[in-house]
């Protein structure tokens, strides 16, 4: 009789980006020299169909804001075959990059490395499946995980069966909450007239051909948000708009930046401050207690929420003001020709309402002054790119979504997702001479215990070789440490990036009665509890060496 059972991977992991494919990486330099090669049985799963790294983003003249060597490779081992270095001398571009005088890659450039670093783990034994979209994952029977997939071209669905699994899905667009509700409106779909920047470079041909009529006329278009997308967003559409005629009238096409700041602030990229994205500090980050790690945040989000790089400022003030050299020019000579486009930066502004009219598909806002209060009402535009960031919560919403594995962790089918948060999860070390207290004779200490109940700030000495805490029968949190339905639901994390499982009678009773075996990490989506980092390239490297050498240890 033929075996049915199901295929067994050593290694799954959601999403190809950048973090998986160092994964990979990693991995491939831990099978090199050996005769067994473990974890060799690996299958990366991507929706794209081919690897793609922010191609909406991939703007003329795009430059990236950190250091080349902060690629999927060089701190964790620059001897590393899927360094930028041998990117470039394979390419024969090393001695040109050198001449350039700078250690920052255009966007294009980096973007090209990447894909190139994505075929070699290909070339070197690692799957991936392409075009297949992960719309589901579970615990199956015997402890380990299902992962359901769905072809994004016929909508056939795969599953795959995995000891463990690497999470990295990346960020998705978040919109305003004035805007979230038109998402659904059909027109607006259809046109593409309401997009996210991360989507920018592939719709923006289709936005600006839906709002052009055959009368030529002045446009209107909205950018929300002051950070660096927003900033290149406005300058490509100034540029984009050049070619297109606005008529004959004394007003030219209008692109307005709204931002909820007094102006656009320069991100901090000094020496000093970027020592918060070096790899150490991921350790005391989240060997920290949550007071601290939240005034930290505080005191460096300026070196990359809501900021534009000085380059980028100087080439937008360019632009503003040549336009009041221009209206001066004007004023004193008055011609019948149309002004150029135009960028204007609305400050202090709040958006309490936006609809859409249908009839005139144009959206109508409503402002607000954020100082003063005054309120600007039925502010016409005729399409809108929001470049106000990512959500990065696609892993509750799976856990969520599962029957079985959720539950594992605390995360029930009917949570919200907003009540779900990441804790550090990190060994205590009791006292050698414990002081007596009355309770001693009564109670035992617990070693083990997240840093947002503890009173200690063990900064640099959280252990990343834990795996899975003692206090529960199938080698997970105790029943205790369970959450009631009104507080938040806390969801552990090891300094090695792995999600540890709660104790839970209900798995356990429905048939896995040995508990969850296989093993769940997180990439790019923890920076609460590893750092303003985690979300960007600075770490990628070492991160990926950490959760191999993890997946390697033994339990």
């Amino acid at each position: 009789m033929a075996d049915s059972s199901p295929f067994i991977y050593d290694l799954i992991g959601i999403g190809f980006g950048p973090s998986n494919v160092a994964i990979a990486g990693a991995l491939i330099e831990k099978w090199h020299g050996q005769t067994e090669k473990s974890f060799k049985q690996t299958l990366f799963i991507e929706k794209h169909s081919t690897f793609q790294w922010h191609p909406g983003m991939l703007l003329p003249g795009a430059q990236m804001q950190i250091s080349f060597m902060k690629d999927l490779a060089t701190l964790r081992s620059p001897q590393s075959p899927l360094t930028f270095l041998n990117y470039l001398h394979i390419h024969g571009r090393l001695p040109a990059f050198i001449n350039r005088g700078s250690s920052t890659p255009s966007r294009k450039e980096f973007a090209d490395y990447l894909a190139w670093a994505a075929r070699y783990v290909e070339e070197h034994g690692v799957n991936v499946n392409y075009g297949q979209e992960v719309v589901g994952i579970d615990e199956s029977l015997d402890g380990l995980i299902t992962v359901t997939s769905r072809s994004v071209s016929d909508g056939q669905l795969h599953d795959f069966v995995t000891r463990n699994l690497v999470v990295s899905p990346g960020g998705r667009g978040r919109f305003p909450n004035a805007a979230t509700p038109l998402l659904k409106e059909p027109l607006i779909t259809e046109r593409s007239t309401l997009i996210h920047s991360s989507e920018y470079k592939y719709r923006v041909s289709k936005l600006l051909k839906s709002i052009t009529n055959t009368t030529p006329r002045p446009l209107r278009i909205a950018v929300i948000g002051g950070g660096q997308s927003a900033a290149e967003v406005t300058i490509n559409l100034h540029n984009l708009l050049s070619d297109i005629p606005a008529g004959d009238g004394p007003v030219g096409h209008q692109v307005d930046m709204i931002i909820r700041k007094g102006s656009l602030k320069p991100s901090d990229d000094t020496q000093f401050s970027n020592e918060i994205f070096d790899p150490e500090v991921t350790s005391s980050w989240f060997g920290t207690v949550e007071q601290s790690r939240e005034r930290i945040m505080s005191e460096y989000k300026s070196t990359n929420y809501s900021v534009v790089n000085s380059r980028t400022i100087d080439t937008l003030y360019e632009i503003v003001y040549d336009q009041k050299v221009e209206d001066a020019i004007s004023a004193r000579n008055p011609t019948k020709s149309t002004p150029g486009p135009r960028i204007n930066i609305r400050s202090h502004m709040h958006i309490p309402s936006l609809k859409y009219d249908s009839s005139s598909q144009t959206f109508l806002f409503t402002l607000q002054n954020v100082q003063t209060r005054q309120v600007f009402e039925n502010d016409t535009y005729d399409a809108i790119v929001c470049a106000t960031g990512y959500q990065r919560n696609s892993w509750m919403e799976m856990l969520r979504n599962s029957s079985r594995l959720g539950k594992r962790f605390g995360v029930e089918s009917g949570s919200s997702i907003s009540d779900v948060r990441l804790v550090p999860f990190a060994q205590r070390t009791p006292s050698p001479n414990p002081v007596p207290t009355a309770s001693a004779s009564t109670s035992t200490p617990d070693l083990y215990d997240d840093f947002e109940s503890s009173s200690i700030s063990s900064i640099g000495t959280s252990s990343s070789a834990i795996t899975t805490p003692p206090t529960g029968d199938d080698g997970s949190i105790g029943e205790k440490e369970r959450q009631s339905s009104r507080d938040p639901v806390k969801v552990y994390i090891t300094r090695s990036y792995r999600l540890l499982p709660m104790a839970s009678t209900q798995t356990v009773q429905d048939g896995s009665a040995e508990g969850l075996k296989a093993r769940i990490y997180l990439q790019g989506m923890e920076e609460a509890t590893h750092g303003l980092s985690d979300t960007l390239l600075s770490v990628i490297g070492c991160r990926a060496g950490e959760v191999v050498d993890d997946l390697l240890s033994e339990d």
